[in-house]
């Protein structure tokens, strides 16, 4: 792995397990719980942020590695950030058991460097 990619990917390990940590069982759940759609939001930002920093010091390999998932989640780190009060949290709830699963197995490509 290269050295430059490491502490990203670390920190992107780390808020999948938390918000696999904290995730609940089911959707009616987690739409009532502002709480948890708060912290599953910061991370998914955090996720995106780091997919975006990994994007930038080699965007060849990036490219070779990446799925749609990753473009995907930098782009709701934009959304996150700039647009909070657009999100649809029917949509996070989607993301979280489809897309992120996908993610953390993706990631390992790239690890592999």
């Amino acid at each position: 792995m290269k050295k430059a990619y490491a502490p990203h990917i670390v920190i992107i390990q780390e808020s999948i397990t938390a918000i696999e940590s904290y995730r609940p069982v089911d959707r009616e759940a987690f739409l009532a719980s502002l709480i948890l759609q708060d912290a599953v939001l910061m991370r998914l930002q955090v996720i995106g942020e780091h997919l975006a920093r990994i994007r930038h010091i080699d965007e060849d390999r990036f490219a070779e590695v990446a799925d749609r998932t990753w473009y995907q989640i930098i782009g709701l780190r934009n959304i996150i950030s700039h647009g909070y009060e657009t999100i649809d949290q029917e949509r996070i709830w989607q993301i979280v058991n489809t897309q992120l699963p996908a993610l953390a197995t993706s990631l390992h490509a790239l690890a592999e460097d």
